[in-house]
């Protein structure tokens, strides 16, 4: 799934990084609805994370918690014991706590210049992996900034409600997941739902664009993505520093010497025997041959 996001840019670098064009066609800058974003090299569920919306044919950033919380929970957030930092897209109109937010038109975008995921290979050692967006000569999304270094742009529904029924709303969002693409699956089946053209922003991010169902088909597994192996500190929640992102030597596959490959072979030759000798037969369980033994024959 996603676990863990990237994203090193203060407020102010977000929106210019985030630059559009409006329906008059004016390159603008999304505003701040909601104070600026915090800097994190290494950001949990439950993080403040930037959140890009549309509305009215313009676009905004909010600081959100990651983890949607309905409309409809008016307790406390300690009240709110649910995991909700990740919606998946197969289920998005099946539970109500998500296809509320999707059918009224809640999408968003959140930018980030990667994350972490852990590979999920059963009985391996859980290696770290920085996965962000593949570095080319022109960014799709026309993010001409800083060609070496794009964002990724996360697909991600967002909520509002009136915690212990205060006056004002509080904002969250979840990160939309689809199957992982041929980029990724050998290291996890999941992987964040990405935007890669501005069309598929603008569609996404304006309910104008396209109806709520018909948006579907932008989620879906997608190769504009790299990754390298990075440090066990990211293993803790509590380190956030660059340390994170520095890349380390991918894990190499330990050589099995002589004599382990002796016992191993040993070790099937033993249970093959065991298998094909498991004793005495009991009764009923001779040969048709062992049945006739020892009865006179006829001529």
């Amino acid at each position: 799934m996603c676990g863990r996001l990237v994203c090193v840019l203060e407020g102010q670098n977000l929106t210019v990084r985030c630059q559009y064009r409006d329906n008059s066609g004016n390159i603008k800058k999304p505003e701040w609805e909601s104070g600026y974003h915090v800097p994190g090299y290494n950001l949990p569920p439950t993080s403040q994370i930037p959140v890009l919306y549309g509305k009215m044919g313009q676009r905004f950033f909010r600081s959100m918690r990651w983890g949607l919380v309905p409309s409809t929970h008016t307790k406390s957030l300690k009240e709110f014991n649910l995991s909700t930092h990740n919606c998946c897209s197969e289920t998005i109109l099946e539970r109500p706590i998500y296809s509320r937010a999707f059918l009224k038109g809640q999408r968003c975008v959140i930018p980030a210049d990667g994350f972490f995921e852990w590979n999920s290979t059963k009985g391996a050692e859980k290696i770290p992996y920085f996965v962000h967006k593949s570095r080319g000569k022109e960014d799709k999304t026309g993010d001409k900034h800083d060609i070496e270094h794009p964002l990724l742009m996360i697909a991600g529904l967002y909520d509002k409600c009136r915690l212990n029924n205060e006056d004002s709303f509080f904002y969250s969002a979840s990160v939309i997941t689809v199957s992982a693409s041929s980029s990724i699956n050998w290291l996890h089946h999941r992987m964040p739902a990405l935007l890669e053209t501005e069309e598929e922003i603008q569609q996404w991010l304006h309910t104008g664009a396209l109806k709520s169902k018909d948006t579907l088909p932008l989620l879906s597994p997608r190769v504009c993505i790299d990754l390298y192996p990075v440090s066990k500190v990211v293993n803790s929640v509590y380190i956030n520093s660059p340390a994170c992102l520095e890349k380390t030597e991918p894990p190499k596959k330990r050589k099995v010497n002589t004599l382990e490959k002796f016992f191993s072979k040993k070790q099937k030759t033993d249970s093959t025997v065991e298998v094909s000798f498991s004793g005495p037969k009991t009764k009923g369980e001779g040969s048709e041959e062992d049945a006739n033994r020892g009865k006179p024959t006829t001529s």
